[in-house]
């Protein structure tokens, strides 16, 4: 069953402060695109690990200044990925974590959101888009033409893309109907996971020190960042 502990807004705030940290010496994605990515994970017909999505999520080796810190930072990954869980297991409408495009655009970055969607689509070892599969093709069409995906390759192929106009008005309604697309794309492939997903069930951020290291070293936890000494 998923937890029904939602992160909060300040966890939240110290989540993407994290993320952005010298810890991760800048391979962690950014808030916004980490929940694109887990909305991936979750929805995925095969269950992904933590062992094998916080590699992609966090890089594999981030320079923890302590064992509590690395409790703490783990701990409240594992809360946003239960809380991205939580709500598409529940059917609630997904309140997107969206960025400014920029300093100098404030439009909300849909790019940002869907390329980490579609960094999340990848880890599963599933053909999302096998022939015939016309009803989910349909569903990701949002991300795929928000994330820029359709755009770069036309231009790749040296062809001349879609006028602006024409671009402007299916960003926008791509952008409408995003949420929605989201929870299809779960409810799509809920029948047809095996096992059954759920979040992960621990909700504290203790690792037991014979397990393998949440940081992805492959190494145990008490070999690794569980040790006595600096870490990494």
């Amino acid at each position: 069953m998923p937890s029904s502990t939602a992160i909060t807004d300040v966890e939240l705030k110290q989540l993407e402060s994290a993320l952005a940290s010298p810890v991760f010496k800048g391979k962690a994605l950014s808030l916004d695109r980490l929940q694109g990515f887990l909305c991936a994970v979750v929805s995925s017909p095969d269950t992904i690990s933590p062992g094998k999505w916080l590699p992609d999520a966090i890089g594999t080796k981030p320079e923890y200044a302590s064992t509590e810190q690395a409790q703490e930072i783990m701990g409240l990954l594992i809360r946003f990925y239960n809380d991205v869980a939580n709500a598409l297991f529940a059917g609630q409408p997904l309140k997107l974590i969206l960025k400014p495009r920029s300093a100098t655009d404030s439009q909300p970055d849909y790019q940002a959101w869907c390329e980490g969607y579609i960094l999340g689509w990848a880890l599963s070892t599933q053909e999302w888009l096998r022939p015939g599969n016309e009803a989910l093709k349909k569903l990701t069409f949002p991300i795929l033409f928000l994330s820029g995906a359709f755009r770069e390759d036309v231009q790749s192929k040296g062809k001349t893309y879609i006028a602006d106009e024409e671009d402007l008005k299916m960003q926008q309604e791509c952008a409408d109907t995003l949420p929605g697309a989201v929870a299809s794309i779960y409810n799509f492939f809920l029948s047809r996971r095996n096992p059954a997903p759920a979040p992960v069930k621990r909700e504290t951020p203790k690792v037991g020190r014979n397990e393998l290291c949440p940081c992805g070293s492959g190494k145990k936890f008490k070999q690794c960042c569980g040790g006595q000494k600096i870490l990494h």
